[in-house]
């Protein structure tokens, strides 16, 4: 993989060969957002730009053919955010940027992807029926609508996940032909600051009132702190000394547990925005 990010190096043409040929390739569009971002961060927004429009072209070939609008969605907030960090150099600025894409795409999916979002409507109404019936539950035009709405925050916050995955990729990569030891002390920094977490609760009381998907922005908001938590465990394993084992074992937990170790991430993370434990923690 770091083979290709130096192919990546030698050209736009090479860069955009890399970057549209793995986006044709099933389940490697995160790698080749990445690539995108990597150009971005390395060369400016500019030549970002041309590599962007280039693989544009057959993440679009996904949305027309199988109506997967997945690849696309993921490359636009990966540039966007990639082209952000460039030039502020904050992950605070970069996360609230892609969040606000991912809430604005919950919004107007309905109307951009009609066909796509009707799909999905029906599978998660075949699937939410049958659960309720399972629980002897009556399945109510109400819950419906709750679950549908549940569903299109689903779909939004994971493609903002995968974005945010594909960024940071790009930037260990800059880092390590680059800045050797760079991407890990900057990753181990990365934390919501109490004004973003104010914010976003406010948004996310008012979200009903201003047209908003209240679960698109409840996800949203929890993937970014879900970031800011992985960053906070990998901080603090980093601070004390403590083995690689600890983080993989974490990671294992994840699987293991899913979702109860990842609220507990997002609670972490919501705790240190306000206390701040990385700076209370004593090296050894």
């Amino acid at each position: 993989m770091h083979e290709l990010v130096k192919i990546a190096m030698r050209g736009p043409l090479q860069a955009v060969a890399l970057s549209s040929i793995t986006m044709l390739i099933p389940l490697m569009f995160w790698f080749s957002a990445a690539v995108v971002a990597f150009i971005t961060l390395r060369k400016g927004f500019q030549q970002g730009a041309v590599v962007f429009f280039w693989t544009t072209l057959p993440a679009m070939a996904w949305l027309w053919s199988v109506q997967d609008p997945g690849p696309l969605i993921v490359l636009v907030i990966t540039f966007l955010m990639a082209g952000i960090l460039r030039v502020t150099i904050s992950w605070q600025t970069t996360l609230v940027a892609g969040a606000l894409v991912g809430i604005i795409l919950g919004w107007a999916a309905p109307l951009l992807m009609p066909d796509v979002i009707q799909t999905l409507n029906e599978l998660a109404d075949q699937f939410f029926r049958e659960l309720a019936k399972q629980s002897e539950q009556e399945y109510t035009d109400e819950l419906k609508a709750g679950f549908e709405s549940l569903m299109i925050a689903g779909f939004v916050s994971s493609f903002y996940g995968v974005a945010i995955g594909s960024l940071c990729l790009a930037r260990s990569w800059q880092a390590k032909l680059f800045n050797p030891g760079g991407w890990q002390e900057e990753f181990f920094q990365i934390r919501i600051q109490p004004k973003l977490l104010i914010a976003a609760l406010l948004l996310l009381v008012v979200a009903s009132s201003l047209g908003l998907n209240a679960s698109v922005v409840m996800l949203t908001v929890a993937v970014a702190l879900m970031f800011g938590g992985i960053a906070l465990v990998h901080g603090m394993v980093a601070k004390r000394n403590m083995t690689k084992q600890w983080l993989v074992g974490f990671y294992l937990s994840i699987v293991l547990l899913f979702p109860t170790v990842l609220i507990l991430v997002v609670i972490a993370a919501v705790l240190d925005s306000l206390i701040d434990f990385r700076s209370r923690v004593s090296v050894p």
